[in-house]
Order: C-alpha cells, then sequence, then structure tokens
C-alpha cells in the first residue's frame, strides 16, 4: 500500500504511512525533507523555510547542541512562538537529546520544571535570552544565533548533514513534572493525528498551540512527516475575528486546537478517537483496566480506556491536582489538602483546593493562594481555597470527594465598588457570563475570577458584538479588572470587518 493509498476512517487518503518498527520522528523527516524538498515546511511571524531549508537549519543548530548535549540527554527550549522553535525541537532530536519544553509566558514556573526535569542545557532565542538566564540556575545556556532565514541558527557551522543519533525507544519529550515521551509514542501520536485528518502535502496546519503545551505534538509533527506546510499562529494576541481572518489568509485546511480555543468559532465538537498503534498497560502491580463502552461514528461498538482520577482541565490544559495538594501540604499552616475539578464551572473545569489547619489560627486563602502562583503555572492554580474543620472521609479511611462541600458562591460586591451606569452593568454581565459568576464589581481582577487567555478572548468577542467596539488585548491584560474594561469599551474605536474564514475540520 503506498503512501496515498493508507487507509483513513474517514475516507480521505492521507501521506501518513504507518511507521516502520523502530522508526523515529527525525528519520521520518528526513525521509519526507528528501520527497518534498522545495514545498514550503514552516511560515511564521520571522519568515518561512522550504523543507530542504528547514533540514538544514536544524542540521546546523544540531551541530552547535551537540559538543554540550547528546543521547540520553535533556535539553530545555525556552523560545518564542516562531519558526526558530520548530528548528529548534528538530535539532535536539537530531542529536538523540530529548526536548523540555519551557513556557515564556510563565516565568515564574519555569525554575520548578528546571528542578523536575534536570536539563543539561538550555537551548533560547535572542528574545528571551535575559530571562532564560536568570532562571537557569547554573545550567548552560545556548543561544540560537538566528532567528529564522534571515539570521544563522548553526552559528557560521557548514557541513554535510549532521548525523542523527536518535533511536525510537529514547525519550523525545520531557513534560513539565519530569515525565517523558518516547520517540515511538511521539511518531505514533503524530501519524495517528494525521491519519485521522488525512492530511496530505496539500495541507495547510496551523500551529497555535506553543512548544510547550501537549497539543503542540500532533500539530507540529503531523504536519513536517507528511509534507504539509506548517503555519505558526498565536491565536490569542487578537480579537477571534482577527484570527480567523488570518486563518483565510493562510488558506488553512486543518484547524486543532483545545476546547477552550475551538469555542471561539464552534457550537458543538466530537470526542475525538484513539491513537492507532497503542495500548494502554498496567504497570504498577496486578489490576486491570476500566472500560466504557461506547460508539464512534460508523463504527461498531468499542471500548474506550478512561482515566479515573480527579485530573482536569484549566485554560484548556490538563491540570493534575496532585500539583497543588503536595504544595498545599507543604504550607505550615495546612494539615490536610485536596485539590479537585470543579464540574459545576463550565466551560473548563476550574480546580478548588481544600484544606485543614492544624492551628487555631487556621489557613488564609490568600495567602495559600501566593503560596501556589510562586510555584505553579497560572491555569494549574486553583480558582479558589475552601477552608474545612475537617476533610470527610470514607468507611476505609480514604478521603470521599463526593462529599465535599460546593464551592462558596462569589461574595456579593461592596456597595461603592458596584458598577453603576447602565453600561458598567451590562458589561459586567458579560463578565459574569464568561466567567461564570453571579456577580462582579468593578475592582475585580479577571484572572483572580477563573478567568484565562481563551475567556479573554471570549470576553472581548462578546463585547465586540455587543458594542461594535475592538477593545485591545494588551490594553485590557495591562491591568485586566472589570473597571478598566468598562473605560476601554468606552474609549475604544468601532470595530473593522474581518473576512470570512474557509470551512476547516474540527480535530
Amino acid at each position: 500500500m503506498t503512501r496515498k493509498q493508507t487507509a483513513h476512517p474517514g475516507g480521505r487518503p492521507t501521506d501518513a504511512a504507518p511507521p516502520a518498527p523502530d522508526e523515529t520522528p527525525v528519520q521520518r523527516f528526513r525521509a519526507t525533507a528528501a520527497r518534498f524538498g522545495d514545498r514550503l515546511a514552516v511560515h511564521g511571524p520571522s519568515g518561512q523555510w522550504t523543507y530542504r531549508e528547514l533540514d538544514a537549519a536544524s542540521d546546523e543548530l544540531a551541530a552547535r547542541i551537540r559538543p554540550m548535549a547528546g543521547p540520553g540527554d535533556r535539553v530545555a527550549l525556552w523560545c518564542g512562538h516562531d519558526i526558530a522553535a520548530v528548528a529548534a525541537v528538530l535539532a535536539v532530536l537530531k542529536t538523540g537529546a530529548a526536548y523540555v519544553p519551557l513556557d515564556p509566558q510563565q516565568p515564574k514556573a519555569q525554575p520548578a520544571v528546571l528542578a523536575a526535569t534536570a536539563p543539561t542545557l538550555l537551548l533560547t532565542d535572542a528574545a528571551h535570552a535575559r530571562a532564560a538566564e536568570r532562571a537557569a540556575e547554573g545550567v548552560p545556556v545556548l543561544a540560537i544565533a538566528g532567528d529564522g532565514p534571515g539570521g544563522d541558527l548553526g552559528g557560521g557551522l557548514r557541513g554535510p548533514a549532521f548525523a542523527a543519533q536518535d533511536t525510537a525507544g529514547a525519550p523525545a519529550r520531557v513534560r513539565p513534572d519530569g515525565g517523558t515521551e518516547s520517540s515511538r509514542e511521539v511518531l505514533a501520536q503524530a501519524l495517528g493525528f494525521a491519519g485521522r485528518l488525512g492530511l496530505t502535502a496539500e495541507d495547510r496546519v496551523p500551529l497555535v498551540a506553543r512548544h510547550a503545551l501537549d497539543g503542540s505534538v500532533p500539530e507540529l509533527f503531523a504536519a513536517l512527516l507528511t509534507g504539509a506546510s506548517l503555519h505558526v499562529l498565536n491565536p490569542y494576541a487578537a480579537p477571534p475575528a482577527t484570527l480567523l481572518g488570518e486563518l483565510a489568509r493562510q488558506r488553512a485546511t486543518v484547524l486543532h486546537g483545545t476546547a477552550d480555543l475551538l469555542r471561539l468559532f464552534l457550537v458543538q465538537l466530537g470526542a475525538g478517537a484513539p491513537v492507532p498503534g497503542l495500548r494502554a498497560v498496567a504497570v504498577s502491580g496486578d489490576g486491570e483496566l476500566p472500560d466504557v463502552a461506547g460508539h464512534f461514528p460508523g463504527a461498531e461498538l468499542v471500548t474506550v480506556n478512561v482515566a479515573q482520577d480527579a485530573a482536569g482541565t484549566a485554560g484548556g490544559r490538563r491540570s493534575e491536582p496532585a500539583e497543588a495538594e503536595v504544595l498545599l501540604r507543604a504550607h505550615p499552616t495546612v494539615r490536610h489538602a485536596a485539590v479537585l475539578a470543579d464540574p459545576q464551572a463550565p466551560p473548563g473545569h476550574r480546580l478548588t483546593g481544600y484544606v485543614t489547619s492544624p492551628g487555631p489560627q487556621g489557613a488564609a486563602p490568600e495567602e495559600l493562594l501566593r503560596h501556589l502562583r510562586a510555584a505553579l503555572p497560572e491555569y494549574a492554580v486553583p480558582q479558589r481555597i475552601v477552608v474545612l474543620p475537617r476533610l470527610p472521609l470514607d468507611p476505609t479511611g480514604r478521603l470521599d470527594r463526593s462529599r465535599l462541600p460546593a464551592p462558596r458562591a462569589a461574595e456579593a460586591a461592596e456597595p461603592g465598588d458596584a458598577p453603576r451606569t447602565e453600561q458598567e452593568r451590562r458589561v459586567a454581565e458579560l463578565w459574569c457570563e464568561v466567567l461564570a459568576r453571579d456577580t462582579a464589581a468593578l475592582p475585580d481582577e479577571f484572572f483572580a475570577s477563573g478567568g484565562d487567555s481563551a475567556r479573554v478572548m471570549r470576553l472581548l468577542q462578546r463585547v465586540r458584538a455587543e458594542y461594535g467596539v475592538a477593545v485591545s488585548v494588551p490594553a485590557f491584560l495591562a491591568a485586566p479588572t472589570l473597571g478598566t474594561l468598562t473605560r476601554l469599551v468606552a474609549a475604544a474605536a468601532p470595530a473593522p470587518t474581518a473576512p470570512t474564514a474557509p470551512h476547516a475540520p474540527a480535530s
């Protein structure tokens, strides 16, 4: 069966042939670059590369990395959302090392990630070099010599193609908690994604997830391993209408993103599909994985393995309550702690923390939230902390999460802080709708009230629809309170119309 004839559940042919035994992402990329050398590989704010140019640029950067890191090592990436980050990921894999994606938008949390992942080297670009050096704490820092086609990622190194050192079973990506994904897993995930969508070299795939996020893996690798073109976009840098216009200009054929991102454009989403070539195995002793039966469209009865844990999503990203629980228990005013997703807070399960205190003074929720924000990214910090005299236990002495009380409703605003004018009251209504709150006061801070970057865009989209004005994202984020938003609405200019984007399938 040729690549073009590879089967796809939806009936569309794909260039994503199944992986060969012990094949790696680098090997598949090499073959794709040889096949589609002059086709566009990646486009972004700083320029673009063909497949041949991207292969050469990542070779040159790999040659710079190799004296400092190689097989078995970990290389942290502190890079902006641009084409240089794409070349950096490939370069690290070509050395046989695993890449540790760091998030420049969460600089306070990155020292903890560096401590948990123990990289040998920190690779950064010019725009983030100073912040990366401050956070490195003894880890050598290597700056990318150029940021794109106009620069030189290899720092002047030239020569034959770099001899890749990767193997299928070796780690390819390291998550912030220190867990790893092998080259085999990354390849299976990418080709499974490409196969489900029927990606071919004719497709144009937006890369909207930063490389620090899990969603970047299928977007980045699925495109580059099938000959499609990758288009680096920042979905939160402009209002949704502007993003739709940019998708239209880039002629995107596929859009992949979190539920919160897709809610900006879509009404209803499918549940997704299993990743072919992978199976779940219980590794912690005897036991069985629970099965939930269901139907996929056009298929017979299937079973889906699901995680029976307390994890949820916040800000469109998977959050592990255990991370916040460990930090809460380490605080001197806390005896016991539990963190879980709040299913009554759509859209996106926001986290709530429950604590008990060992002393009569009790624990101060605001102090505990500051303690968590110093070590965790904002989306992983519980929206609120509830102090209890004791945590409910089941007959076996374990925490009974079903008996934890629902989070307390938002307290009423002080009379002087309540919206006063008709416009302030209407903006406050939009604010409450987006944040699923009952009341709001002018001093309320958006992120402290349970907001995230996706909800910022949704709120400004609602304001645009209500008043016909375009509120600047940076202006709102400079002081993201309800009072700021009402002032910006009053001063904003009418919003321009945007071109209509072509229809693209959701994934």
